[in-house]
């Protein structure tokens, strides 16, 4: 189960402090397109709404990237 959108584990992921190692290649451009909107705009704003697109996507498709959870949880 993937951590609440309000988790702080979600900043660390959009802006590139938590690495995340994966095969698939949605999910790594999710976190790079993450990471590059970041660097142009570090406002809260921003930093929510890529809060809340990654973890929409990552709950959509849960089932698809366990491996990528398990490394969200560790």
């Amino acid at each position: 189960m993937i951590p609440d959108v309000q988790h702080p584990v979600w900043v660390q992921i959009v802006t590139g402090k938590k690495q995340l190692i994966s095969s698939k290649t949605t999910f790594n451009m999710l976190i790079h397109n993450n990471k590059m909107s970041y660097e142009r705009d570090p406002s809260p704003r921003n930093i929510q709404q890529l809060i809340a697109k990654t973890h929409k996507f990552m709950a959509q498709f849960e089932s698809v990237f366990a491996s990528e959870v398990t490394q969200i949880l560790g």
